[in-house]
C-alpha cells in the first residue's frame, strides 16, 4: 500500500520508515513541499499527517487543501498528534480526517489501523468493480433490447412485402441504424437480383456470386459476407473493436438472414402462384379467342346459307306465280309474303352482326388483362 508521511521532524520520519517501509512503499515529507504537488507525485492511498508543523501551517491547512481539490476522495487521512483530546479528535475529523492516533505512536496500534485502512481500500474496489460490471451489464442488455428490437422491426415491418425493390430498402436501412452498409443478393426462381442496383461494384458482384456457393459466414477485414440459399449479405465497415459486440453484431446479422430468407421463401411463392395464374389466363385466353373466331365463322357462313336460301325462293316463287294461276290480288299478296320474309331474314342478320361486335369487345378485354 503507498503511504505518504508528513512530519517535521527527521526523527519520527526516520522511525516512520523503518517501521513501515518492509510492508509498505512510503514516502516522507517535513511538510514545506506543496501538498497537492507531493499528492501527484506519490499517489498515496494513505496519509499520516502531523497536526502540528513548523512551517506556520498545520495538518489541518494540508488535509484541507487535499480534500478541497477533489481529486483524492479515495485517499484515507490519519492524523498523527500529541494533542489527544476529544475535541482535538472532532475538529479532526471535521478536516476530512479519517482515523487519528496519538503520539508517541504505538506501531502495533498504527498497524491494525492501516491493515482496516486495506480492508476498506479493497471493499472500496469490489464495490466499485461491482459497480463498473453491473453498469456494463446494464448497458449491454440495454443495446442488445435495442438491437432485438430493431429485429423484431424489421420482421413486423416486412411481413407483407412482395417486392425485392422495398426488402432492399428495409434491409439497407437495417444495417444503416447498425452502423454498416450492405450489398445483397436475392435468388428467385433461378433469377439472380443483385442491390444496389445503381452502385454496385463488378468486385461486390463478385463476392455475392461466390457466396452462392460459399459457407453461411465468412468474414474477412471488417467486412462479413452472410450466405443462404435465397441470399447473400456483404456487410461493410463493421466497427466493432470490441469482441463481444463484435460476435452479438454477427449473431444478430445471422437472425436477419434467416428473417430474410423466409422473406423470400413467401416471395417466391407469390411468383410461382402468380406465373402459374397468368398460365392459366393466357391458356383461357388463346382457348376463348379460338372459340369466338369459330363462332363468328359459323355465323357468317348461316348467313350466307340464309340469304341464299331466301334468294332462291323468292325466285322460284316468281317464276312459278305465272303457272299457279293466281289472280292479280293473290300474287300481290304471296309478294309481300316473301318480301316480309327478307325483312325478317335481314333483322336475324343483323343480330348476327351485332354478336360478331360482342366477341370481339371480350377478346379485346381478354388482351387487356395482365
Amino acid at each position: 500500500m503507498k503511504i505518504l508521511s508528513v512530519d517535521d521532524n527527521p526523527q519520527n520520519r526516520n522511525i516512520m520508515e523503518i517501521a513501515l517501509s518492509k510492508q509498505h512503499d512510503i514516502a516522507s515529507s517535513e511538510g514545506t513541499e506543496p501538498i497537492l504537488a507531493l499528492m501527484e507525485q506519490h499517489q498515496p492511498q494513505v496519509v499520516l499527517m502531523d497536526i502540528l508543523l513548523s512551517n506556520g501551517l498545520t495538518g489541518y491547512d494540508l488535509v484541507e487543501q487535499i480534500t478541497q481539490s477533489g481529486e483524492y476522495d479515495d485517499c484515507e487521512i490519519i492524523f498523527i498528534s500529541a494533542l489527544t483530546s476529544s475535541e482535538d479528535k472532532l475538529t479532526a475529523y471535521g478536516y476530512g480526517g479519517d482515523d487519528y492516533i496519538a503520539k508517541p505512536v504505538d506501531f502495533k496500534e498504527l498497524n491494525e489501523k492501516l491493515k482496516r485502512v486495506e480492508l476498506r481500500i479493497t471493499e472500496r474496489n469490489n464495490l466499485k468493480e461491482m459497480y463498473d460490471v453491473a453498469s456494463t451489464t446494464a448497458f449491454t442488455s440495454m443495446q442488445q433490447a435495442s438491437e432485438l428490437g430493431e429485429l423484431v422491426s424489421f420482421f413486423t415491418d416486412n411481413l407483407d412485402v412482395t417486392d425485392l425493390d422495398a426488402l432492399f430498402a428495409n434491409v439497407q436501412q437495417y444495417f444503416t441504424n447498425a452502423g454498416a452498409s450492405c450489398c445483397v443478393e436475392f435468388r428467385v426462381a433461378n433469377q439472380y437480383h443483385q442491390f444496389p442496383k445503381q452502385t454496385i461494384s463488378e468486385l461486390e458482384k463478385e463476392i455475392l456470386e461466390l457466396g452462392r456457393r460459399a459457407k453461411r459466414i465468412v468474414p474477412f477485414s471488417s467486412n462479413l459476407l452472410f450466405n443462404a440459399p435465397a441470399c447473400s449479405i456483404l456487410v461493410k465497415g463493421i466497427n466493432a473493436k470490441d469482441e463481444g459486440l463484435l460476435g452479438r453484431l454477427r449473431d444478430n446479422f445471422a437472425i436477419l438472414l434467416t428473417i430474410i430468407e423466409s422473406r423470400m421463401e413467401f416471395i417466391e411463392q407469390q411468383l410461382e402462384k402468380a406465373t402459374i395464374r397468368q398460365q392459366a389466363l393466357n391458356t383461357l385466353k388463346s382457348q376463348l379467342a379460338d372459340d369466338f373466331s369459330t363462332i363468328n365463322k359459323l355465323c357468317s357462313e348461316q348467313d350466307k346459307q340464309v340469304k341464299i336460301l331466301v334468294n332462291d325462293l323468292s325466285q322460284a316463287i316468281q317464276s312459278k306465280m305465272i303457272t299457279l294461276g293466281l289472280d292479280e290480288e293473290q300474287e300481290s299478296e304471296l309478294v309481300g309474303l316473301v318480301d316480309e320474309t327478307k325483312e325478317i331474314v335481314e333483322e336475324t342478320l343483323v343480330l348476327s352482326f351485332t354478336l360478331e361486335e360482342k366477341l370481339q369487345a371480350i377478346t379485346k378485354r381478354l388482351k387487356a388483362v395482365e
